[in-house]
């Protein structure tokens, strides 16, 4: 690691606890937004991938969100306990369960993604069009960098 000054230091700090605000920020008001549609954070992602692409396996599910079967596993039964969702097995191979969405989690396509660009909205507000765009390429340096 590269030595740095206390004053850059101190900055590091600071840039932390922004990022911090700014993050929790954000995840509170998604979670608001999406329990208002009866939608948990994160199932939100899971149904991103069902409206492209309707009855995935359990496996295919956690291969695209980058996650555990398991995961998939508890996350789909609370989905189907609110309706969300049905998991069906296979009709090929009983081993495999698939996952469906029902009549209410089609109908949350266009609501969901419209309630989270509503807080966009709200989390850029004040800003100017270059400011926004200056925000989101310096975040995207941000984590390239956590990403080397």
């Amino acid at each position: 690691m590269v030595y740095r000054s206390g004053m850059a230091r101190a900055v590091d700090r600071e840039y932390s606890v922004a990022l911090q605000r700014a993050a929790r920020g954000a995840k509170t008001a998604s979670a608001d937004a999406l329990r208002a549609l009866g939608v948990h954070i994160g199932q939100n992602f899971l149904l991103d991938q069902l409206w492209q692409q309707d009855a995935l396996s359990t496996g295919e599910l956690a291969r695209r969100l980058e996650v555990e079967v398991p995961t998939i596993t508890r996350m789909t039964q609370r989905m189907e306990a609110a309706g969300l969702v049905t998991r069906v097995r296979d009709e090929t191979d009983r081993r495999v369960v698939r996952i469906e969405l029902t009549d209410l989690g089609r109908s949350l396509r266009t609501r969901v993604p419209e309630a989270l660009d509503a807080v966009s909205a709200r989390a850029l507000e004040g800003l100017s069009d270059e400011e926004c765009r200056q925000l989101i390429r310096l975040l995207e340096h941000v984590a390239g960098n956590l990403r080397a």
